[in-house]
């Protein structure tokens, strides 16, 4: 196909003709390629507010993921991959496996990266497009949703990735509100399969997802409670 610059020189009022107008109809006509998203993604936040900071630093590939979280100085990697949702203490070196429910298997394919979904999620749930806005320099969108529970509030990018930028969220029973911040993100990084695979040096207690609903309330299962519960319970 001719280029813009070349087709409007080879159309000058000089050289006018049926040939000129239908290569121009086919240059508008030209399909828009859509801009490709990347399959890999790192991202680093802290979440903060009204109890103690947490900071995480998120890795994916596809549809899995592998997060590092330290709590109070404790570091938990969580490891999301297939059937399986695993937390682990590092440095203990055990952890649990749970099976994940099927639902949230299925919504893989449909929630693209496994984590920095909140705008995606807050506007499945209703929320609303409020203002545009600006995190550290960058324009974004804020949609926010209040219900019965509280009030949420998610500014994302204004690229094809929308990527989250900040979430803040209020609880009205509690009061409490807490503030996720993104600091980094970076995308189309080499990341090893493995890299999404326990060490066979950890321990781990495996577990099926009806047994976890069982105890879970009763005790405690693992080294922390599931921290990205969408992964493992899904959203419907």
């Amino acid at each position: 196909m001719l280029e813009a610059p070349k087709l409007a020189k080879s159309c000058s009022p000089a050289a006018r003709s049926a040939r000129c107008a239908a290569l121009a109809l086919l240059l508008l006509a030209a399909p828009v390629v859509a801009q490709e998203i990347p399959d890999t993604w790192y991202a680093e936040r802290i979440i903060s507010g009204d109890t103690p900071p947490i900071v995480e630093h998120l890795w994916s590939k596809g549809p899995k993921l592998r997060a590092e979280t330290v709590v109070g100085g404790q570091p938990i990697v969580t490891l999301v991959n297939g059937e399986r949702y695993i937390t682990i203490d590092r440095i203990s070196r055990t952890g649990v496996s749970i099976e994940r429910r099927p639902d949230a298997i299925r919504e893989d394919a449909e929630r693209g990266r496994p984590f920095g979904n909140e705008g995606t999620i807050l506007q499945s749930a209703g929320g609303e497009k409020i203002s545009t806005e600006k995190v550290g320099g960058r324009p974004c969108e804020l949609y926010r949703l209040t219900n019965s529970e509280g009030r949420q509030e998610v500014c994302v990018s204004q690229d094809q990735a929308r990527l989250p930028l900040e979430r803040r969220a209020w609880w009205r029973k509690s009061g409490k509100e807490a503030v996720t911040q993104y600091l980094d993100w970076v995308s189309g990084i080499m990341l090893p399969d493995d890299f999404f695979e326990v060490d066979s040096s950890v321990k781990l207690e495996s577990m099926s997802y009806d047994e976890y609903l069982r105890r879970a309330g009763k005790e405690e299962i693992g080294p922390a409670p599931p921290l990205f519960r969408e992964l493992l319970h899904g959203t419907k």
